[in-house]
């Protein structure tokens, strides 16, 4: 279990996984594996190369994928009858039973069957896949109804399927609605394939953590594809997830210190309905490359980290989205928020969320979105890595949006959307940051360049939507420097002032709008009216110091509205023809 990990703010680092040894069929009676694990040996030995950090993510035997060939008790699955060597295991019909701690070599096919675990909540169960073929018409295909930790390992070159028929059925008390249904821990490991089809439900569920280390995965399911209730974590594999939720989620409804999802390697393609990875708490991602090739919202979690890998987002709403929605904060949220909470927050949007925050500190990230690039109802911070966002074509949305402040101290940012909802970064960076406009849109496809003072590169994107603001940062930008920013046909020469140039009009967070809060240039100080003085030349407002209305009497100085015609109608009311006036001949008469 790793409740005690995902209590405190993870910054992910960097780790070193062991290499999994060659795995050999146990069909192959002759043929030892010699990294074998153990059966009785325990769980959680972590190997001494991962980092401290992460030392809570995987142990041994989650990461080895390995068995012993000599020590595997068989299954044979067979419409025909199964069968069996273990004095574990009963057979009732295609329904095969697990009930006692040991590994076990699972080979054939059923056209619908359960494979069952259910062993003492010490006990330990491995189930080697040798090539299976399972399909569940009204139920989960692999069902772990108790138990300590249960793995399923892929032998190399084997290929697996798991399928669901189209409906979950309740057989007992237990809400089955995946393919693979455990409601204990959980890890997949090896070297091998499986396929899971889940056309009514969930691919892969876990009700607490998790785990996948290795093997290839190619998962359709009508819901979310992979889910651990308390955390998912991932150290290496191949992915293709098709969801018509998300794609990988975690979530715990009965417990909001828990839900997260760590990623350390493997590659993914991800496509959701919803999501492509969605967490409760947090998203860490510190290795791997991960595509959202669609979905609505690319990475959502109360907090993302990126500290390393490729991320590759297409959104059609937010890209990566932070936001706090864990029961308890809802409940103080809906009691009242603390003044403090509410500092800086203008026009009443509801987005100040203060322990949301999106943390960039290494890696690549590219974001497509149409809502929001990044969007945080908290805080933003880059200290490292590269950031490039093409944001929406709409000017509801922006290419960096945040709720509260956002902070660049290193790495690369181009963020490329709208002006209207532009945001930079604010003050208490220690980077440079540029946010120009134009008023004409620039073109998908044309380059976004930054120029120093002799005309050298300093970097260049190309943008693959129309835009009109961009936001660049990046470790050459200096407080005093001169630049030119080219968009397209567009070029703009700035001469920085501090490290902040251009800042975005837009409602919502503390340091939107003038940066600092500075006043528009020649509006006065109110402290210059100590006594509620009129700045010169402003008008009163008409005397009606009783409450008096104006009985249809305009204020003496102000002129007339147009007099539309056609008063006569049904309710009373004036009713506009469709001619505006348009000379002040028009207007009089």
């Amino acid at each position: 279990m790793m409740k005690q990990w995902s209590r405190k703010w993870y910054h992910v680092m960097a780790v070193c996984i062991l290499s999994a040894a060659s795995v050999t069929a146990c069909a192959n009676k002759e043929t030892v594996n010699t990294n074998a694990v153990n059966e009785n040996s325990s769980d959680t030995n972590v190997i001494s190369d991962v980092t401290a950090d992460e030392s809570g993510l995987f142990s041994k035997r989650d990461l080895s994928g390995a068995f012993d060939a000599s020590k595997c008790e068989n299954i044979t699955l067979s419409d025909a009858g199964c069968t069996t060597d273990s004095k574990n295991v009963t057979i009732d019909g295609s329904k095969v039973t697990i009930t006692g701690e040991g590994d076990y070599m699972v080979n054939g096919s059923l056209s619908d069957g359960m494979l069952i675990v259910d062993v003492d909540k010490t006990q330990k169960v491995q189930l080697v896949l040798n090539g299976v073929d399972i399909n569940a018409v009204t139920s989960a295909a692999v069902y772990v109804k108790s138990a300590d930790k249960v793995f399923i390992t892929l032998p190399d070159r084997t290929e697996n399927t798991l399928t669901n028929g189209g409906s979950f059925v309740a057989i007992d008390d237990n809400n089955i609605d995946a393919v693979i249904f455990s409601k204990d821990d959980l890890t997949l490991n090896g070297t091998g394939t499986l396929t899971i089809n889940s056309p009514a439900g969930h691919g892969v569920v876990s009700k607490n953590d998790l785990v996948i280390t290795g093997g290839t995965y190619d998962i359709t399911a009508a819901s979310h594809g992979m889910t651990g209730k308390d955390s998912v974590a991932v150290a290496d594999g191949d992915f293709r997830i098709t969801a018509g939720e998300d794609a990988i989620k975690s979530d715990n409804n009965d417990d909001d210190t828990m839900g997260s999802v760590y990623i350390l390697g493997g590659n993914y393609a991800l496509t959701g309905e919803s999501d492509g990875i969605n967490a409760l708490n947090e998203i860490n991602i510190s290795g791997g490359n991960i595509v959202v090739g669609q979905a609505e919202e690319g990475l959502e979690a109360r907090i993302i980290n990126i500290s390393g890998g490729t991320v590759d987002i297409n959104a059609s709403d937010d890209g990566v989205n932070a936001t706090d929605k864990r029961v308890s904060t809802n409940e103080q949220m809906a009691g009242g928020q603390d003044e403090e909470d509410k500092k800086g927050h203008i026009g009443g949007m509801g987005d100040n969320e203060p322990d949301a925050s999106i943390n960039i500190s290494g890696g690549v990230l590219r974001v497509n979105a149409e809502g929001d690039g990044l969007d945080s109802n908290g805080y933003i911070t880059v200290s490292g890595g590269e950031v490039y966002v093409t944001g929406p074509t709409h000017g509801g949305d922006a290419a960096i949006d945040y709720g509260i402040d956002a902070v660049v101290s290193g790495g690369i940012v181009v963020a490329a959307g709208q002006g209207n909802m532009a945001q930079n970064f604010g003050t208490d960076s220690t980077q440079g940051a540029i946010l120009v406009n134009t008023q004409a849109q620039n073109e998908a496809g044309s380059d976004i360049v930054l120029l120093d003072n002799n005309g050298s590169e300093l970097l260049a994107w190309t943008a693959q939507k129309s835009y009109n603001s961009v936001t660049i940062s990046c470790p050459e930008i200096k407080a005093d420097g001169t630049y030119t920013v080219k968009m397209g046909e567009n070029t703009t020469d700035v001469t920085m002032n501090g490290l902040i140039y251009g800042q975005g009009v837009s409602f919502g967070g503390g340091r939107r709008g003038l940066g600092g809060g500075e006043k528009p240039e020649g509006m006065p100080e109110r402290s210059d009216f100590p006594n509620g003085e009129r700045p010169e030349g402003m008008p009163n407002p008409p005397d009606f110091p009783n409450g008096e209305k104006m009985d249809g009497k305009r204020p003496e100085g102000m002129p007339e509205l147009p007099d539309f015609q056609n008063k006569d109608n049904s309710d009373g009311a004036e009713q506009h023809t469709g001619n505006v006036p348009k000379t002040e001949e028009e207007i009089r008469q």
